[in-house]
Formats: C-alpha cells, structure tokens, sequence
C-alpha cells in the first residue's frame, strides 16, 4: 500500500476541529455494496456529513483541475513548455549556496524545494550534498532547510523530487502522509531543535491509502487504523461534492466504482481525497503549539503540496 510545479507561496487556513465519531453502517444502496457485505467486508460508510461541514471550514473552489490526469505524452510536453517558459523568463533555478539557504527565509526555502522539483522534471537535476564527505561533514550537527511529512510509497522519495541531500530536508513518512501525534513530535522537533524553516505536508496522486479509504473494506492487522485516520478527507470531498451539485448517490457510485472491472475508486476521486487529505494534516500539524507558533512569528512556513506521479510536478496546496 503506498500511497503537480507552481511556485506561489500560499498559506493554508485553519480549520474548525471535531471529534470523529464512531463508524456507522450505512443501509445498503448499491450492487456493489451488497456484494460487499456477501464477502465479508464491512460496508465501511463512517463520515458524518454534519461534521464534515463543521470541519471544512472554508470554500472550495471547483474552478481548479483534479490533479493526476495527465498522460505521459502530455507529461512530456508539459516539460518542453516548463524549460521555455524557464529560458523566456530569465529566473535561475540552479541551487543556492548552502550557507545562504541555512540563513535564508522561510519563502527562499520553500523557493528551493520547488525550484529542485522543477530541476528534477526537467532532467538538469544538480544531485547535490550526496557524497561521503558531505555526511561527515554534517555528522555532528545537522541543519536542514525544511521538514516533509511524505508518504511512505515507494514512488514518492523526497530528496530526489526536490533535488536534495544529505541533511536537507527532514524527512516524516508514513503511508497517507497522515499527522499521527508521532509524526507530529517529529515536526516539532525539526522546529525546536534544528531550525526548519518549512514544514511541508506531501501528498501525491494514485495513493494507494486513499484508495484503501474508498474502498469501504475491511482490512488486517493495524491496516484498518491507519485507514481510519482518512476518514475526514473523504466526508470533506463527499461534502464538497454535494455543495457542488453533484448528488450522494452520484458521488458513492465514484468511490464504489460500479463501472469499473478493477473495483478501483476512479482516478479524480483519489486525488480529489488525496488533496483534501493534505489540507486536513496541515490542519491537525496546526494544533501544535509550537508548530503554531513558529508559524505565527513568520519563522517557519506551513505548506501543503501534491505530487503528481504522471509528470513529477508538486503544486503547492492552498
């Protein structure tokens, strides 16, 4: 289970916090919810319309296009269009010296990451501080610019889709890209003890959890728990979905996926989650009080992003 390069600096609103409820069955509506049942599965339907309108706190805005759609050839162009669009506008993406990021601004940090991921897509990756010298130079004290709450997939390493090295980016991941009280220490401590400068909460297209979420099946072991944890995003995108004309029915036909031979969610209801999912972990990273207030002195930004998996771009998430 594992779970696109705009470079305008947004910072994402708080959000009203409810507790999640316990999960609720829902009454049997569709063909494949029966079937479902018949298997064994449990017709997982937990999120509370109610307080995922409490909780979404702010508008949607329906104008922007689902991330992950585009095809390889279509990746492939986007690329050609970057590296001019690049060449006419004169802006250097080439990696600032390590001494000025250290000492840099929140926004220059953040600058970097993306100006690495647009390194990355374009082929003129610089593979910075990957050497044996570079690791013993900062054995005794590391200094990284940001810290990146990622997913575990394997598709999604951090350090090579921004361009960085050893001690860089402090790097969170766990499958979801979810802000468990653990991961959120982590955070904390990048705060307090090494100086971050950017707490960025990374998602990415085709994520595997949300498609776990989606499913509505039961899973083994501790699999169910994590995949309880998107629960929120996926009542926060149905409720979306409802404001935007678009009926329950219609919307559960989308997660179930009754046209589909694969039983797979279809690809704009996973990242629609996925994204949604990004803003609800910058939230909860949020009720840290020491991530908050870093954030409040302007000394740390809190950013989300998407990573798109077709074209290697992350967009940052407003």
């Amino acid at each position: 289970m594992g779970c696109g390069a705009s470079t305008q600096i947004s910072k994402p609103s708080d959000q009203a916090s409810t507790s999640r409820a316990p999960a609720a069955q829902p009454p049997v509506t569709s063909i494949n919810t029966a079937k479902a049942q018949a298997q064994g599965h449990k017709p997982k339907d937990p999120h509370n319309l109610d307080s995922a309108r409490d909780m979404s706190g702010t508008a949607y805005d329906a104008s922007k296009p689902p991330v992950g759609t585009n095809s390889n050839r279509r990746a492939s162009l986007d690329n050609k269009s970057r590296r001019n669009s690049v060449e006419l506008s004169g802006q250097s993406i080439m990696r600032r010296p390590t001494g000025d990021l250290e000492s840099g601004s929140p926004d220059e940090a953040l600058q970097e990451l993306m100006d690495g991921n647009m390194r990355f897509i374009l082929g003129q990756s610089s593979h910075p501080h990957q050497t044996f010298d570079r690791l013993q130079k900062i054995q005794p004290k590391q200094k990284p610019i940001a810290a990146i709450l990622g997913c575990a997939d394997s598709r999604v390493p951090t350090e090579i889709l921004f361009d960085q090295g050893f001690g860089d980016v402090f790097v969170c991941r766990i499958a979801g890209n979810i802000a468990s009280p653990e991961e959120i220490a982590s955070l904390e401590y990048a705060v307090l003890e090494l100086g971050v400068k950017v707490i960025m909460v990374l998602g990415h297209t085709s994520c595997g959890a949300v498609k776990a979420a989606l499913s509505g099946k039961a899973f083994p072991g501790f699999i169910d728990m994590l995949v309880d944890s998107l629960d929120v995003a996926v009542a926060r995108t149905r409720t979306r979905a409802v404001h935007e004309s678009e009926s329950w029915d219609q919307f559960q036909e989308r997660c179930r996926c009754l046209d589909r031979h694969d039983g797979h969610p279809d690809a704009k209801t996973i990242n629609e989650v996925a994204r949604e999912n990004v803003r609800y972990q910058i939230y909860r990273c949020k009720r840290s009080t020491i991530i908050l207030e870093a954030f409040k002195n302007k000394k740390c930004l809190v950013q989300g992003a998407m990573y798109n998996l077709d074209t290697g771009e992350v967009e940052l998430v407003d």
